[in-house]
C-alpha cells in the first residue's frame, strides 16, 4: 500500500485503528473496542515478525515472553473491579517493562523488533490507562489525548515526513515517560483529589514532551 509514493508500514495502519477505537470507546463509555483491536492488531504484528521474534529461541527468548506477558496481561483489565486490583495490575506492567530491558542486555539477546515491541506495549498501556479513567471518570475525558500523543505522532510523522526522520532520543524524556507510567496507579491508590493532580501532571509533562518532539520533527525534516 502507498500514500503520496510511500510504503504505508503496519504501525501506521496500527495507530490509526487505536485511534479509532478509542474514540469510539469514549464516546459509547466503554473499554471494548480498543481492547479487540489491540488484540487483533497486536497478533498481527508479531506473526508478521515471527521470524525477529524468535531471534535467539524458538518460543522468543525471556525478554520477548517478558514484554509479552505484559501484553496479556492488559487485556485482564475489563475483569478487575477495585481501584486497587488496576493500581496493581498497573504497577506489575510497569515492573515487568523494567525486566525485559534487563534481560536483553544481561542474557544479550537485544534485538531491532524487541525493542520496537516494548515500545508498542508501553504505548498501549499509556492509551488503555487513560481511556479507562476517561470512562471511569468522564469530567476527566481529556486525560485521554495524552495516552493518544505516541500514536498521534506516528500517524503525523509517517504522513508529513518526505525522507527518513531520526528523532535523537533525549534524556529529560525517559523521566517524563516514568512519571507518567506511575501516575496511572497513583491515581488509583491515593485519595481522588491528589490522584487528579497526580495524573494531570504526568498528562502535563507527556504533552510538554511530545510537543517538543512535533516542533523538531517540523523544523528539522526534509
Amino acid at each position: 500500500m502507498f500514500i503520496k509514493g510511500k510504503n504505508i508500514d503496519f504501525l501506521f495502519l496500527h495507530s490509526i485503528c487505536l485511534v479509532g477505537g478509542a474514540f469510539v470507546d469514549l464516546f459509547y463509555d466503554q473499554l471494548l473496542l480498543t481492547l479487540l483491536l489491540g488484540a487483533f492488531l497486536f497478533s498481527i504484528y508479531i506473526f508478521q515478525n515471527w521470524k525477529s521474534f524468535t531471534t535467539f529461541k524458538k518460543w522468543g527468548g525471556i525478554p520477548n515472553v517478558i514484554t509479552l506477558t505484559r501484553l496479556v496481561l492488559l487485556f485482564t483489565i475489563p475483569f478487575l473491579t477495585e481501584t486497587k486490583e488496576l493500581a496493581l495490575l498497573s504497577l506489575i506492567v510497569i515492573s515487568l517493562d523494567g525486566l525485559d530491558g534487563f534481560f536483553a542486555r544481561k542474557l544479550n539477546q537485544v534485538t531491532d523488533f524487541g525493542g520496537k515491541l516494548d515500545m508498542e506495549v508501553d504505548a498501549y498501556y499509556c492509551l488503555l490507562f487513560s481511556l479507562l479513567i476517561g470512562v471511569l471518570h468522564p469530567e476527566l475525558s481529556w486525560i485521554i489525548f495524552g495516552g493518544l500523543l505516541r500514536y498521534l505522532y506516528k500517524i503525523i510523522t509517517f504522513i508529513f515526513s518526505q525522507s527518513t526522520f531520526v528523532e535523537q532520543k533525549k534524556k529529560y524524556a525517559r523521566f517524563i515517560a516514568g512519571f507518567y507510567f506511575v501516575s496511572f496507579p497513583l491515581f488509583f491508590l491515593v485519595p481522588n483529589t491528589i490522584g487528579i493532580y497526580l495524573i494531570t501532571a504526568g498528562t502535563a509533562f507527556i504533552i510538554f514532551s511530545f510537543s517538543i518532539s512535533f516542533y523538531e520533527f517540523f523544523t528539522f525534516r526534509k
